[in-house]
């Protein structure tokens, strides 16, 4: 596989957290429960959240799990309980544990194979170099699982020493499952992909402290997680009574793509700033950024496309392990309705994203579709219609999937006012509501994840209409961050709970020189916009599992705005790229 030169120090900053060698774990974080054991080390943030094993009336999974060999064997519990394909199943970080109730045994899933079965396999090769597996269907056709056990470890041949570490352990398939590709000499390391894990050969020193000769194993189960395969809300355990534990670890269905919390920022990557852009992003432990692309900018007339600046940004980003989501508006003057950049044919749209999603695959994680649309601004004065929006996303959403099946493709997050004006606004949760309502509710089969902005204005995170200390922007549940939960319980009311929401833009501004329709932004300084933001995502991941990624509007606006322009408050760092403190404590904010 040939890498851009950005790549390769990417992948080894990647390998880094990902590869641990056989039998090294943290030290203890943990505690007995009844009829189980409590763990924290894998639940991605200090304090006391993790998860638990334990036996119930479900299944005894504790049980299973010291049988099995414990932390040495399978590493953390990463994730609680949830339905997989009809099984319960649990995951640690080298194993997803699957109970079978009719044989009441505990299995290993296929975790490689299952990332493999949703189309994520690019995801694997571009970020952590595991290669895809390789179709053998004709050659083992008709052989028994003996003759094809003994035909996949031959792969092995070519590494005595990777072969011999895979036959010391004499559980080795039981653990980590048949070989699925040859071996790949990939420079640093040579690879193999197994059924649930992959075994790494260092071929020089690597990151954190690797040795040439030394073999890792990237776990399979944790990369589930990381692709947001499965859910990861971290629970706090109830006091330690000794009491029955049949009912306190209910089992849940794995929610619609990409679900987890995830950390991202709104950027402009500025000529000369790609590589710090991404840089501060990473150094901030967030992994995903924001682009607004415009369609006029790249087919200003039709046929005639110029990828040049997106391929820019997705390139950046990719070659050092960071996803993107471009949020699409802006339609050429050649395609739009009068007067406004809206798309005037939806079928026109929809050739362009198709076009989007074939050339940015592998490189383009998610594609939010259009931005605002419930203001005039975005669509034109007169054209804000919730069932023209459906139509486009109608046309958008079998368009991307045809070229990239494994695109996530957000609902455009609708601003928040509590206007009802066809020259200005329409009240957002209105907007949601007749999206809902239009054609029986065919919008539900055309998006992956609601997106949302919303946005607290001078209110502090946890505030109300009924409860609040700013005296302005506060008459309207439009001004609070609470807002979301409106559109989250009508998602429920439609039957859409299965799906998380997308908070496209969340942010706080603070400038002294802000305009009038923006005079909040005066009330609050640097300390507060820093304490605002990361109280709302405290708040977020205490009380809203359904939430997905969270993106920061902005990370660098500040740079090609005037102060008195909106934009320029809602920056995290400085015009010169240095951080302002809401920037600091993001960073510092356990991930």
């Amino acid at each position: 596989m040939l890498l851009r030169p950005l790549a390769v120090a990417a992948l080894l900053v990647a390998l880094a957290v990902n590869c641990i060698p056989r039998g090294a774990h943290a030290a203890a974080a943990d505690f007995a429960i009844p009829r189980g054991h409590f763990y924290t080390q894998a639940s991605g943030s200090n304090g006391p959240n993790g998860f638990a094993l334990v036996d119930d009336s479900a299944a005894p999974f504790w049980r299973w799990f010291q049988k099995l060999g414990g932390v040495d064997a399978l590493g953390y519990p990463n994730t609680n309980r949830f339905i997989l394909d009809g099984y319960l199943v649990q995951g640690t970080q080298r194993a997803v544990l699957q109970w079978h109730p009719d044989t009441k045994t505990m299995a290993f899933m296929n975790v490689m194979d299952y990332i493999h079965s949703h189309g994520l396999d690019s995801a694997l090769q571009a970020t952590y170099q595991i290669p895809p597996p390789a179709d053998d269907s004709q050659v083992e056709a008709g052989l028994t699982f003996a003759q094809v056990a003994n035909l996949r470890t031959a792969w092995l041949s070519p590494s005595p020493a990777l072969k011999r570490f895979y036959l010391a352990d004499p559980y080795r398939i039981d653990h980590d499952g048949l070989p699925t590709s040859q071996l790949v000499d990939d420079g640093p390391f040579t690879v193999v992909r197994m059924q649930r894990a992959a075994f790494q050969l260092w071929n020089e020193a690597g990151p954190s402290g690797i040795q040439a000769g030394q073999i890792t194993q990237v776990l399979g189960s944790d990369l589930a997680k990381k692709l947001n395969l499965f859910t990861r809300g971290a629970i706090t355990p109830g006091p330690a009574t000794g009491g029955p534990l049949a009912e306190d670890l209910p089992s849940v269905q794995i929610p619609a793509a990409l679900t987890g919390y995830q950390y991202g920022f709104t950027v402009e990557m500025q000529q000369g700033h790609a590589k710090q852009i991404i840089d501060l992003t990473k150094q901030a432990g967030f992994t995903w950024i924001k682009q607004q692309i415009r369609w006029q900018d790249v087919e200003s007339q039709p046929g005639q496309l110029d990828w040049t600046y997106p391929d820019k940004v997705a390139d950046i980003a990719s070659a050092w392990g960071v996803n993107v989501l471009f949020s699409v508006t802006g339609a050429p003057s050649w395609a739009s309705v009068p007067g406004a950049d809206f798309p005037a044919d939806p079928t026109q749209f929809a050739s362009f994203m198709a076009q989007m999603a074939a050339h940015f695959k592998g490189r383009v994680k998610a594609y939010e579709i259009w931005n605002e649309e419930n203001y005039a601004t975005e669509v034109g004065a007169g054209n804000i219609n919730p069932g023209a929006y459906v139509e486009l996303l109608k046309a958008a959403y079998p368009a991307i999937k045809s070229n990239d099946p494994s695109a996530l493709v957000v609902s455009g997050a609708p601003t928040p006012t509590g206007i009802n004006n066809p020259h200005v606004a329409m009240d957002d949760l209105d907007y949601l509501r007749q999206m809902y309502v239009y054609q029986g509710g065919i919008v539900r089969n055309y998006y992956d994840a609601l997106g949302a902005h919303p946005e607290g204005f001078g209110n502090a995170p946890e505030e109300t209409v009924a409860r609040h200390a700013q005296p302005g922007f506060s008459n309207d549940p439009s001004f609070f961050v609470q807002r979301a939960q409106q559109y989250r319980d009508l998602m429920m009311s439609v039957g859409e709970g299965s799906k998380p929401v997308w908070l496209t833009d969340i942010g706080y501004g603070s400038n002294s020189l802000a305009p009038p329709a923006y005079a909040y932004e005066n009330t609050i300084n640097e300390q507060r916009q820093a304490d605002y933001l990361t109280r709302e995502i405290y708040y977020i991941r205490a009380h809203w599992p359904w939430v997905g990624a969270m993106f920061i509007w902005n990370l660098n606006f500040q740079s090609f705005v005037p102060q008195t322009d909106e934009k320029w408050g809602f920056s995290v760092l400085r015009a010169d790229y240095s951080p302002r403190p809401a920037y600091l404590a993001l960073k510092d904010m356990p991930k």
